[in-house]
């Protein structure tokens, strides 16, 4: 998936579909959707690991995953990264916990 593909999917209120995404050695991973946290004017995503080549992860295994999702306007570009931040990451999560239910 492009990383075009991948902001509007996970940015469709109509989707709650897995993405697919590619690391540099080209090993995929499958992530499941579980919420969207605006913050700070950036927009991410956080998602569960279900599928590493298409081998389901043992539940042990499992971990969150934070996409940071952005378009450039000027430039007509998305990009889609991961979060590898520790304190950013633990500030989105925190916001996300604070999301009811029905929002998740």
């Amino acid at each position: 998936m492009t990383d075009k593909e991948i902001y509007e999917l996970l940015l469709s209120e109509e989707t709650l579909d897995n993405i697919e995404l590619t690391d540099d050695d080209g090993k995929i991973f499958e992530l499941e959707q579980l919420g969207i946290i605006p913050l700070h004017g950036v927009v991410y995503a956080i998602m569960n690991l279900v599928k590493i080549e298409g081998v389901e992860v043992k539940e042990e295994d499992q971990g969150l995953v934070m996409l940071e999702l952005d378009y450039d306007e000027e430039s007509d570009e998305y990009f889609v990264s991961t979060i590898e931040d520790d304190d950013l990451f633990d500030e989105v999560l925190s916001e996300f916990e604070k999301l009811p239910e029905s929002k998740k």
